[in-house]
């Protein structure tokens, strides 16, 4: 019988440096987390961003000897290259590496343009290899930045809208259909978004696209509250309208898998800005909360069965990963 204890969570953050912060936890961190929820953390899907001073290879191969000497799973790694050039990421990849790119993040230097992300598709088009992308038009991002200065929470939403996250995603949908080129668009927080995803894949089954709990249980409302600042993370959480149709599309399979995008920061580095939200790092934990969390709200009321949720976190990420040999365990 399949061990439905067990869950797999394709997007986790641990073990790197973002935005001048370390992040709160290591791989070491994840059994001790995970033993906290009842259920059992399987494989996991890791991110490894290439840094200005460094190179990609280098960081990979410390990050996966720290995930064999301290993490009890598998790892799924998913490489970000910044200045590495496909030639020198392509030996990287096997059968468990993928590509993250970023359509986003200028100042932060892990800006993608739409034809670079074109050039990664063909550069890969003789292996295949699955492309994750943040998908926020990086124009649409300034312009409503530019319009909405960044005086409280809850203004991250008007920063960030979900227009961002619908041109972006239009955009790369585009490209991979029209270069028939895997793709997988994480952590979606707009049902427009998820139904341009939901035609994509008519037309492309290599698309494929993920949700987190937090798209599905908070509204914007939640960056109105007190200490706000503890909620920051990008995309940031939608209307209600919104997030109640996320909810109704998660009951009608559009989205392939759940994950956490668990990203940690300690309560000092949160703390530090909070009269100064701008410099507050982005990002939430999740990853001990993503199976009880859904369970809790949407399992136990009756609005999503077991056995979708078992598809979402068990069975679809363990293929996505290429650990097909864990479906049944």
């Amino acid at each position: 019988m399949p061990n439905r204890n067990v869950y797999h969570d394709f997007h986790v953050h641990v073990g790197e440096r973002i935005g001048g912060y370390n992040l709160r936890d290591d791989f070491a961190d994840l059994n001790r987390l995970c033993g906290q929820s009842g259920r059992s953390l399987g494989a996991i899907g890791v991110f490894v961003t290439e840094e200005s001073r460094g190179n990609l290879k280098d960081k990979y191969q410390r990050m996966l000897e720290r995930a064999r000497e301290d993490y009890s799973q598998e790892v799924f790694w998913h490489l970000s290259p910044v200045q590495s050039s496909p030639d020198e990421v392509i030996p990287l990849l096997g059968k468990h590496t993928d590509i993250k790119l970023y359509s986003t993040y200028r100042n932060a230097g892990l800006y993608s343009s739409y034809e670079q992300i074109e050039r990664w598709m063909d550069a890969l088009a003789g292996k295949k290899t699955r492309i994750l992308v943040h998908c926020e038009d990086d124009a649409t991002v300034e312009e409503y930045s530019a319009r909405y200065p960044f005086k409280r929470p809850h203004d991250h939403c008007l920063r960030r809208p979900e227009l961002a996250e619908i041109r972006a995603v239009e955009r790369v949908l585009d490209l991979a259909v029209s270069k028939q080129h895997p793709v997988h668009i994480v952590h979606v927080s707009s049902p427009q978004s998820a139904l341009l995803i939901k035609e994509a894949k008519s037309q492309y089954p290599g698309i494929s696209c993920e949700t987190a709990p937090h798209y599905l249980l908070f509204n914007e409302d939640q960056l109105k509250q007190k200490n706000a600042h503890q909620f920051l993370c990008t995309p940031p959480f939608r209307k209600e309208e919104s997030r109640g149709m996320m909810v109704e599309l998660l009951q009608d399979n559009v989205f392939d898998i759940l994950t956490s995008d668990h990203c940690a920061f300690t309560d000092a580095d949160k703390d530090r800005y909070k009269d100064d939200p701008e410099q507050v790092p982005c990002g939430i934990p999740g990853i001990n909360t993503l199976y009880s969390s859904m369970e809790s709200t949407l399992v136990n009321s009756g609005k999503l069965s077991l056995e979708a949720l078992d598809r979402m976190l068990r069975i679809i990420p363990a293929k996505l990963m290429n650990l097909e040999d864990r479906i049944d365990q």
